[in-house]
Parts: structure tokens; C-alpha cells; sequence
């Protein structure tokens, strides 16, 4: 793979002024969702030295405001990673919250469940799960966490990554109305020192897959069997990737052919583009500039500037950020990104979403306190490009995560994205398919939803004609009425 020579650039705007309270302290994860039901995305941010925060948008005064109620701010934890998902399978989002007060294995500091029990538009508040079941907390000092879910039903476990330790997968039993951790049952404890986590389409057609970036371990695939239990198979694919410390990890379909590409990105080792170029065929494409050994600490792959072409923003530490856009023909190019280059920066996650609701992404960094700096919100800088975003929803209306959205243009092109359930690593995506379409008028020929599924049937289908489909537009797509395939 080439290298261009930098001569194009993506403008951002440094708006870390607009948060409230914005001040040093050693932040962790972030997490991009809508907390309290208004169809906007809130800043969920972990601080493991002080409150949590819940950052809302005020359009009138183009601020942040923090409005997370006390429980949420946890000031007495370390808190380290913030998952959102459908824990209680009836709509209402739950975050779980992983606290770490020691670096591996056991801690003292358990974790918490906390369901979202506030109507929209009331002042949010939350129920702790795991207060009322103290003995079923996670015992162990972890990374990162996934909402995962695991029969396709659109109610979501959390999949929690410790580190030199077993990894736990807790689930609510709607039928015996308690708290589980199923991790053995379903084939999924793995004893690791584990950072990352992806549940996405990669290799199964009928369930989400969970992909595992591990630290001096290699990483893990696991794959849901007919039988209902999870199978680990990264060395049949060439994913372990045993001599690198895995830190971010992503999804992308950077050829266009529908099947899932791994971005992985190390601490100071060897980073990784493992591309699928055909069913369950991955070739590490990696260009040479992209292993280069950096202090990696986060991985995003977004379409930022609204033309088509997937890139690859590297949030790192103490080194100077970066992003690169894929080209086609195996060929790359490096940006100019401006003040989000952020040299020196302590950054220790990034998420991204559309925050202010123009279309365009933006991208918050959380930095620890080494140099006394502060969070850093880089908003999007309009242009002429077109746009396009589909959020697909569970039966019970809630974000489908691990849901996978192809779209084809009549062009002949298409793009596949990938709904985030988290935590590439500490951070969890907007729930959200954001397709740029770039600057002439783009015609859709259609687009492909499908949900997470069973591992036995078909997954949940829906086909959208691009005539029903207008652009520069934010489309929620609702559950179909049935198992099979519709077609709209």
C-alpha cells in the first residue's frame, strides 16, 4: 500500500471552551448516547479521579452542560469505561460502569448497573442493579465493556474485558427476574489481559461476533455455534496477533464488498488493517506508515468530512494524532487535522458522533492529568458534502446494537457501516450509520438493514428503496414485523 504526501486537510473547530466544568483531572472513557430520550446525544465521560459527567448540549448557548445526578458521578470510584445498552429489555438504557482501582486482577471497587428509571424530559436519574445484588459485582480490575446482543432478541448483557482475570458476561433473567454472569455458559470466559472489545457482523451471517484485543495474549474471536455457545476461532483466521499489545480497535468496510475490516492499534507495537477480502479471508493490508509503533490508546474509522471515503483517526498518547483516508486501490493518504493533531496531548479516549446535529461528526477526547489538561471537544466544520444517517431500533425502540447497514448507491458503489455497542477500547461510538455522500447529489439505489440474530435463522432484514430515502437527513428505522425479509 502507498502514502500520499499530506496536501489535504479536514477542518475541525477546538470548541473545548464549551464545556462546563471542564476541569484537569484523570478521564478515561467516553461514551456518545442518548441518556434521557430526546433523540440527542449526550457525553458520558469516566473520571477515576472524581464525578463522572453527563455533558448536554444547550443549542441556545452552544455550551455542555453537566446534568449527571449524583449515583452517576460515583466521586468515591475510579471509574474507567461506560457501556450503554438495553440491559432489562424494555427500551430504558442502562450503563454499565466499570470501576478499577488496581491494575489487574482483584480489586476492591466493584462495578455498577445503572438503569436509567427518569422519563424523557424529566431530570435524568438512574437505579443501581448491582446495589441490590452486591455479590453478583465484577470482582476483577477491567478495560473496556460491550453491550452485546447475544440471542437476537434486541435485550443486550454486558460483556465485561478484565485484565488477568476472566472475562464476566452479565445478563438479566427476565423469566427468573435476577442478575446472571453466563460467561461459562456461554462459551465466552476467556482469562486474559484484556483491553478491547468489538461485537459486530465479522465472519457470522446470522449472529454478531465478539472480537477481544489483548494485552501479551493473543487477541480472540468468539463465533456463536448452532448449539447456542460461543466458539473461540481467531487462529483460524489469522487474528491473534500474539507479539502486540492491543489498545483501540475498530470496524470498517473499506473496499465496499460488505464484509467487516479489523483496524487494530497497539501500544508501541505493530498496528494492523486486517481486510476481508473475501468470506472469511483476512489479509493484514496494513500500509507501512500505519504499523509504525505508537502509544495508542483509541481507534476511530468515520467518514468525517462527508465524501465517501472512510478514515482513520489514531487518538494516542503523549504523541501526535493522526488521520488517514483510504483511497481505493490499496492507496492511503495523511491529513491535515490541524489543532486535533494535539501534540503532547495525554489523550486516553475519543468517541465520535454528530454532538450538534448538522450532519458532520465530531470527536471528544478524554486526557488524564499528567499535565494538568483538560478534555478536548473538536467539532465537525461543515462543508458542501452530502449526508446521510440511519439508526436502526429493537422491537422495544431502542438503538439495535451490533446492527449492520449497507447502502447502495446507483453508481455502483456501496458503504457498510456498523452500529457501535462498544468499547473499542474504554469508549462506546453514537449508535449510528453516518454515510457521507459527497458533494454532487447523490442517487440511492437502496439500502440493507440487518439486526443481530440467533446464530439459527436468518437474521431480522429490512430493504429500503432509495426513492423512499432523502438525504441530509437523521432516519430511525423501526424493527420489522417479522423474521423474514421485507422489502420496502
Amino acid at each position: 500500500m502507498s502514502l500520499k504526501a499530506k496536501k489535504n486537510k479536514i477542518l475541525f473547530k477546538d470548541s473545548s471552551h464549551a464545556l462546563e466544568e471542564n476541569d484537569s483531572s484523570q478521564y478515561y472513557g467516553v461514551t456518545l448516547f442518548d441518556i434521557d430520550g430526546d433523540n440527542e446525544l449526550e457525553i458520558l465521560i469516566a473520571n477515576a479521579s472524581g464525578g463522572n459527567i453527563i455533558y448536554k448540549y444547550n443549542e441556545l448557548t452552544q455550551t455542555f452542560k453537566n446534568i449527571a445526578p449524583e449515583n452517576f458521578k460515583a466521586v468515591d470510584k475510579k471509574t474507567l469505561c461506560l457501556c450503554v445498552g438495553d440491559f432489562l429489555g424494555n427500551g430504558s438504557p442502562a450503563i454499565y460502569m466499570q470501576h478499577s482501582d488496581t491494575f489487574s486482577g482483584m480489586k476492591t471497587q466493584y462495578d455498577n448497573i445503572l438503569v436509567r428509571d427518569s422519563e424523557p424530559n424529566e431530570n435524568i436519574s438512574f437505579q443501581d442493579y448491582i446495589k441490590k445484588n452486591p455479590d453478583m459485582s465484577n470482582p476483577y480490575a477491567g478495560r473496556s465493556v460491550a453491550a452485546v446482543d447475544f440471542r437476537g432478541e434486541g435485550k443486550h448483557g454486558f460483556y465485561v474485558v478484565n485484565y488477568d482475570a476472566p472475562s464476566l458476561f452479565y445478563n438479566f433473567n427476565l423469566e427468573k427476574n435476577k442478575l446472571e454472569e453466563i460467561s461459562k455458559e456461554l462459551g465466552l470466559r476467556q482469562f486474559a489481559g484484556g483491553r478491547s472489545i468489538l461485537s459486530q457482523y465479522i465472519i457470522n451471517k446470522k449472529a454478531i461476533d465478539v472480537f477481544i484485543g489483548n494485552e501479551n495474549d493473543s487477541n480472540a474471536l468468539f463465533t456463536l455455534s448452532r448449539n447456542g455457545l460461543y466458539k473461540e476461532v481467531a487462529s483460524d483466521f489469522e487474528l491473534t496477533d500474539y507479539f502486540n499489545d492491543s489498545r483501540g480497535i475498530a470496524i470498517a468496510d473499506f473496499d465496499g464488498n460488505g464484509l467487516s475490516d479489523i483496524v487494530v492499534g497497539t501500544w508501541e507495537g505493530k498496528n494492523s488493517i486486517f481486510i476481508q477480502t473475501s468470506d472469511g479471508i483476512f489479509e493484514n493490508l496494513s500500509p507501512p506508515f500505519f504499523t509504525e509503533p505508537r502509544s495508542i490508546r483509541s481507534v476511530i474509522v468515520a467518514d468525517f468530512d462527508n465524501d465517501g471515503k472512510e478514515e482513520v483517526f489514531i487518538n494516542t498518547y503523549k504523541n501526535r494524532n493522526r488521520m488517514y483516508r483510504y483511497l481505493g486501490n490499496r492507496e492511503w493518504e495523511e491529513l491535515d487535522i490541524g489543532s486535533l493533531s494535539g501534540k503532547n496531548l495525554c489523550g486516553t479516549g475519543a468517541a465520535v458522533g454528530d454532538l450538534t446535529g448538522n450532519g458532520f461528526l465530531d470527536i471528544f477526547i478524554t486526557v488524564d492529568n499528567q499535565t494538568s489538561q483538560e478534555n478536548k471537544l473538536f467539532l465537525g466544520v461543515p462543508n458542501k458534502n452530502n449526508w446521510l444517517r440511519i439508526q436502526p431500533l429493537t422491537k422495544n425502540g431502542f438503538p439495535a446494537l451490533g446492527a449492520k447497514v449497507r447502502l447502495y448507491l446507483k453508481n455502483g458503489k456501496s458503504q457498510t457501516k456498523f452500529i457501535c455497542s462498544g468499547s473499542g477500547y474504554l469508549c462506546q461510538m453514537e449508535p449510528v450509520a453516518h454515510f457521507g455522500l459527497g458533494f454532487k447529489k447523490p442517487k440511492i439505489e437502496k439500502i440493507e438493514i440487518t439486526w443481530p440474530g440467533n446464530g439459527i435463522e436468518d437474521p431480522p432484514y429490512r430493504e429500503i428503496s432509495g426513492a423512499n430515502v432523502n438525504y441530509d437527513t437523521f432516519i430511525q428505522i423501526p424493527f420489522p414485523n417479522h423474521s423474514e425479509s421485507s422489502k420496502e
